[in-house]
């Protein structure tokens, strides 16, 4: 009979989750090391599970888990669903693996509870490991949550703690030893399920399991954070079971966000931590991004990695193969890109080919296909080769009942351009344009247009995208990461102040040309940064940047952060997007701010007296090369000030602009406003235009746009006779009453 050392085992297994990054304690509180019969008691207890008339295992179940009698170590956790008792499921990991039959050359690495439902772990905590996951998402701990008998897991449910879901127990202990509340699944479809007859056929719609419909509670951030992986087959699976999980969990009320570990050797968040270190994945999760920004993002990630790399300035005679059917080209703006495709669409007309040329603007597209030489769809009757070369259209277009009659059956061994496909696809999701009302229509179209060309022998499709104009080369890096938004976010918050008013001037001028002379519309404040610097300058939250400073959460200017940020939750909430709760430590809330700018305070100890020690917290200056970065964007933006200066006399707009504009920050958040004030969300963002706050910004608006902006001159006042929630605005002309369309009421 073979014997196995169940202390070298669970040595080995030790070392093993160790390796892992995993806290010894949390190993020992949920792991054992099984050898003999033992494993089968933990894999083997299904009443499903067919047996012979004494009650043993009939003999192929035997053979089948025979290995598992060599050894191996078994993990489970809490039941949240019976009053968080050790959970009967869990996994098995046997020292030798079993061969897959389904596909020979692999093993099975885990084993789960035969003929039984997969459920997800929750690992027992140690109190220390529970006291870092508090510090962190700043929620505390009271005597309450201690005796409680659900402890840690019942303390995260009650009190909506943000999780992270991972594929892999020893993933979530990794997690949880960094300090952050990690739910695993065994795999990245377990967290949901499909209903399926007997032939293995869809018959309903996918459900979340129980144990995370359990902690699907209104409002929990939520996390996915799944491994990475090179191979195109599994790369779609994993984002499938993504979006499909994420849907699940935003429908009961979660915010969701996804967490995109980079390519490299390290394939699972626990090597990545191990590897690369904690502060690495913790710039990972602050930069995580929601899930509908994550699936607009996928339409602009190669599953496979590029087949050509260049690092030059231009294209050039960039030659593809012409067998190749779908081709992807990512370039900076100024690198010759639309003359290259010009080039390709010269060939795709010598060879009697049409192109289809789809952008997500008119006027792009009108400029394209004057360079293409081929009509835009509004030229197509009037010019007479019409069609013939092929045409120019708007995503909008792509229906029946458009100018276009635009039918995706037309189209097979053809040419297919999509320019600034990133921005087509976004516009496509998310615009409330008209295609918001064919909007299912035209993404049947596409889907059939893709499939029709991709799958004649001779039809191609291109998908351009460019960078961000004002990316340097120091960030395009970090882009992927969503490094910019918050480095420009930090820029225009200090070195690049004295810019910001003239740089949301120009958006605003921008948004005026697009919307022939409308710019009063609500989404004017999406292209606007000046009210998030606003409100971050009347937090003081530069008063954190000081090196070498140590911080407590008991210091006063921290418990008074705390309570101005507290009082103007619901600002910060709709112009930083995040959430700020009472029930957070002053310090967190610091974090939770200092993370749109990627920079965060770092944890020193617990220090002071024995009775009285409190957790220190110092700002340390990240080493990230921003400082250079900042400096190529002043340099830019003095250019750019320059030639505003000097221009500005000559801009005209003959026709009045209509609508409403916004600011919503108070005039310094220090006065405590009324609960009534702050009940009419958006007024002074939409009326004031930052008259008080923004003086500056208010001004030059007013010269360089029009006469038309407005200040409110008090509360909004209802207008029974009209039906109609109205406010007095001051305009250069005089003072007049205008509708509040788009107030709400909370």
């Amino acid at each position: 009979m073979l014997r196995i050392n169940e202390t070298d085992s669970q040595a080995k297994h030790l070392q093993e989750w160790q390796g892992s990054g995993v806290d010894e304690e949390i190993f020992h509180l949920n792991v054992k090391s099984l050898s003999g019969t033992l494993p089968y008691e933990y894999l083997l207890y299904s009443p499903k599970i067919s047996r012979r008339n004494d009650g043993r295992l009939r003999d192929r179940d035997l053979k089948k888990y025979q290995h598992i009698e060599l050894g191996g170590w078994w993990c489970s956790g809490v039941d949240p669903l019976n009053n968080y008792v050790l959970m009967m499921w869990g996994c098995f990991k046997p020292d030798q693996p079993r061969r897959d039959r389904q596909k020979i050359h692999k093993f099975i690495k885990y084993e789960h509870p035969y003929r039984e439902e997969t459920r997800a772990f929750f690992l027992l905590v140690p109190n220390r490991i529970w006291v870092k996951v508090s510090l962190r998402c700043g929620i505390p701990i009271t005597e309450f949550n201690l005796q409680h008998p659900g402890g840690f897991w019942h303390w995260v449910w009650r009190h909506n703690v943000p999780v992270t879901i991972v594929e892999g127990v020893k993933k979530a202990g990794a997690l949880l030893t960094a300090g952050y509340a990690a739910i695993a699944i065994p795999g990245v479809n377990a967290g949901y399920r499909t209903p399926t007859n007997e032939y293995g056929n869809a018959i309903g719609k996918p459900f979340l399991i129980p144990d995370l419909k359990h902690f699907a509670t209104q409002g929990r951030l939520v996390n996915i954070c799944f491994d990475q992986d090179n191979k195109p087959e599994t790369v779609q699976r994993v984002r499938t079971a993504i979006s499909r999980m994420g849907r699940l969990l935003v429908n009961e009320g979660c915010s969701l966000r996804v967490i995109d570990l980079p390519l490299g050797a390290e394939k699972g968040v626990d090597d990545f931590i191990v590897a690369k270190g904690q502060p690495a994945f913790d710039a990972l999760y602050n930069t995580a991004v929601v899930l509908e920004l994550w699936e607009i993002k996928l339409f602009t990630l190669l599953t496979y990695p590029p087949s050509i790399a260049l690092n030059q300035r231009f294209l050039g005679q960039l030659l593809v193969p012409e067998d190749e059917k779908l081709i992807i080209l990512k370039a900076p703006k100024g690198t010759g890109k639309t003359e290259w495709l010009a080039t390709e669409v010269a060939k795709a007309h010598d060879l009697g080919q049409r192109v289809l040329i789809i952008t997500h603007r008119i006027q792009l597209g009108e400029a394209l296909c004057n360079r293409f030489g081929v009509n835009y769809v509004t030229e197509v009757h009037t010019n007479e080769t019409g069609t013939l070369l092929g045409y120019g259209v708007c995503v909008d277009s792509l229906h029946q009942e458009s100018q276009a009659r635009f039918n995706p059956n037309d189209w097979s061994n053809d040419v297919i351009i999509i320019d600034e496909c990133d921005q087509v696809f976004w516009h496509l999701l998310n615009s409330g344009t008209e295609v918001q009302k064919r909007r299912v229509s035209v993404l049947k179209n596409l889907k059939q247009l893709v499939q029709n060309v991709l799958g004649s022998s001779q039809g191609k499709i291109y998908l351009s995208s460019a960078d961000v104009s004002d990316v340097t080369p120091e960030l395009v890096e970090k882009d992927n990461d969503g490094w910019y938004p918050q480095l420009r976010m930090h820029y225009y918050l200090t070195l690049g102040r004295e810019f910001l008013t003239n740089r949301d001037t120009k958006r605003a001028k921008a948004q005026l040309e697009a919307g022939e002379n409308s710019i009063w519309k609500p989404d004017f404040n999406k292209g606007q940064l000046l009210p998030a610097v606003l409100l971050l300058e009347n937090l003081n939250l530069l008063q954190f940047l000081t090196p070498d400073v140590q911080l407590r959460g008991t210091d006063e200017k921290m418990v008074e952060f705390k309570a101005l940020a507290v009082t103007h939750r619901h600002v910060i909430k709709n112009y930083l997007n995040v959430s700020i709760s009472e029930k957070h430590t002053p310090i967190a809330i610091a974090q939770k701010l200092l993370a749109k700018i990627d920079l965060k305070l770092d944890y020193v100890g617990r220090l002071g007296k024995r009775e009285n020690r409190e957790c220190v917290y110092q700002f340390v200056a990240p080493d990230d090369e921003r400082d250079s970065i900042f400096g190529q964007w002043f340099n830019r933006d003095e250019a750019l000030n320059r030639e505003l200066v000097s221009g500005s006399n000559n801009i005209e707009f003959p026709t009045q602009v209509t609508g409403t504009i916004s600011h919503d920050i108070p005039q310094t958040l220090n006065q405590i406003e009324s609960p009534t004030t702050h009940g009419w969300k958006g007024l002074k963002l939409k009326m004031r235009l930052g008259l008080d706050s923004a003086g500056q910004f208010y001004q030059q608006l007013v010269s360089t746009i029009s006469s038309a902006v407005g200040v409110a001159d008090g509360e909004p006042y209802w207008n029974a006779y009209m039906r109609q929630w109205q406010v007095w605005v001051n305009f250069r002309s005089g003072c007049t009453s205008v509708v509040c369309d788009w107030l709400v009421g909370v």
